[in-house]
C-alpha cells in the first residue's frame, strides 16, 4: 500500500538538509561509496535546498525520490542523512 500524503510530510520533514544525496557519488569495485563537489544544478549548495522542490521530479528524472522502502535499501545515505538515521533507528 502506498503511503498517504500524511505519511510522505512526515517521512519528508526528516530530512535534516545535509545535501549529500544531491551530490554525485561514485561506488568503487570494493562497494565503498565516494562523495564527489559536484551538487545537482537544482540544488542550492548554501540552503542545502532543492530550487525545483515540487517539480524535481518532472525537471531532473535522474532525482531519486527517497521512500522508506528505499532508503533502507540504499547503501550511499550518508550517515548523517535524517531518513538513514530514521531507519536505523527503528
Amino acid at each position: 500500500m502506498a503511503p498517504n500524503r500524511g505519511e510522505m510530510a512526515e517521512w519528508e520533514a526528516r530530512c535534516n538538509r545535509c545535501g549529500f544525496c544531491c551530490f554525485e557519488k561514485y561506488e568503487n569495485e570494493r562497494g565503498a561509496i565516494f562523495y564527489t563537489q559536484t551538487p545537482c544544478r537544482y540544488l542550492d549548495v548554501v540552503t542545502r535546498e532543492c530550487k525545483v522542490y515540487e517539480r524535481r521530479f518532472q525537471v531532473n528524472p535522474e532525482c531519486v525520490q527517497l521512500t522508506p522502502e528505499l532508503a533502507a535499501t540504499l547503501k550511499w545515505l550518508h550517515p548523517e542523512c535524517g531518513y538513514r538515521q530514521k531507519i536505523e533507528s527503528d
